[in-house]
């Protein structure tokens, strides 16, 4: 049930924040996200562990963002720091990384390639659908369908992964 609960949680996050920003409410869309990261931190086995978790999504979400909006694969609506990218897309890769050790935990048990081509396949739709739905521009040419896929290709294997040695961890039972 709780596993249902966390996929139920990331959806309702993502399109809280995809129609947030569409719709001028995105600062409404980020404190729900915080509600929801907040819940699943609450009722986790190991809330140190998705705090771990939540970082990396964080870092890693930052640093491909901005490095597709950088090279113009994208273009991200909201509220930035600098050149970075938006702080609505940051709660969103902070959701994701929290769905790697319930909803998505099965990824952990499975050859990396299937996380990586799930990544290709399904990154590219999020963003695109994001864009249609107002909350990014894309052109969605080949190329930068092609470049969010090799992005996502790279992106999600590697939180896998990290979700992996995470919980491999000793834990302190102090």
């Amino acid at each position: 049930m709780m596993k249902l609960l966390n996929a139920l949680g990331f959806q309702a996050g993502w399109w809280a924040c995809i129609a947030g920003v569409a719709r001028g409410l995105e600062i409404e869309a980020i404190i729900f996200c915080f509600c929801l990261i907040s819940i699943h931190l609450y009722f986790s086995k190991n809330p140190l562990l998705e705090v771990k978790m939540g970082l990396v999504g964080l870092l890693l979400g930052v640093w491909v963002d901005t490095g597709l909006q950088y090279f113009s694969v994208m273009g991200f609506y909201g509220w930035a720091l600098g050149p970075l990218s938006p702080f609505w897309l940051w709660t969103i890769w902070v959701m994701f990384a929290l769905t790697l050790n319930s909803s998505l935990a099965f990824l952990q048990s499975q050859p990396l390639f299937l996380s990586g081509g799930l990544g290709m396949i399904f990154g590219p739709m999020t963003y695109y659908a994001g864009a249609k739905l107002g909350a990014a521009d894309l052109d969605d040419s080949i190329n930068h369908i092609v470049c969010l896929g090799v992005a996502w290709t790279l992106a999600m294997p590697l939180m896998v992964f990290i979700a992996q040695q995470l919980s491999l961890t000793p834990k302190d039972n102090t």
